[in-house]
């Protein structure tokens, strides 16, 4: 078994953009778990753990999406937060294109035989904090009003990641198992 995801990389011009943001959030004193800039990516499918068998039929669907769509300009705006803000779970940064959305869709209706749809996966986010606790919570809903205009750039996004996620102590860590190019 593999712990498995399908993700887009962030690029390194709108990594720099979220970094001050980043560091504005850490000086909020709320209880986080800040995302590593290296990585950062949009999910656009967690598959679990995934049966080493099923594999090379998830790749051959990735190859399939992969090859059928174009690359295409996403822009990223807005800190957000799941599940509401008097309960925040995680902070996020937002898209404002569907393309991405669209292509969320494609891939979780494509590697649905592997897991169904998660509530989440609707939403075209890129998670840059999970909260521990409510410490400091008023604090961290300042932080989200402040930035919830925010824009953070442009960037191409040309091409699907399938990552094996291995959980360690101090954290997950994400390998490449293979890479697609679109169109």
């Amino acid at each position: 078994m593999k712990r498995l995801f399908v993700a887009v990389l962030v690029s390194e011009e709108v990594k720099e953009r979220i970094k001050p943001v980043v560091d504005e959030l850490s000086k909020t004193g709320a209880d986080l778990k800040i995302v590593s800039l290296s990585h950062l990516h949009f999910t656009l499918k967690f598959l679990g753990d995934v049966d080493e068998k099923k594999i090379p039929e998830v790749t051959k669907r990735l190859a399939g999406i992969a090859e059928r769509m174009k690359s295409f300009e996403i822009s990223l705006k807005g800190v957000g937060v799941f599940p509401c803000m008097e309960r925040i779970s995680v902070v996020w940064i937002g898209i404002e294109d569907s393309e991405l959305v669209s292509l969320m869709k494609k891939v979780s209706k494509e590697l649905a035989f592997v897991r169904k749809n998660d509530h989440e996966e609707e939403i075209a986010h890129l998670t840059i904090a999970r909260v521990k606790s409510t410490r400091n919570k008023k604090e961290l809903q300042e932080f989200v009003k402040r930035f919830e205009k925010k824009e953070f750039g442009r960037m191409i996004v040309d091409k699907l990641i399938l990552f094996e996620s291995e959980l360690r102590k101090e954290g997950a860590v994400h390998k490449v198992v293979r890479e697609f190019r679109l169109g």
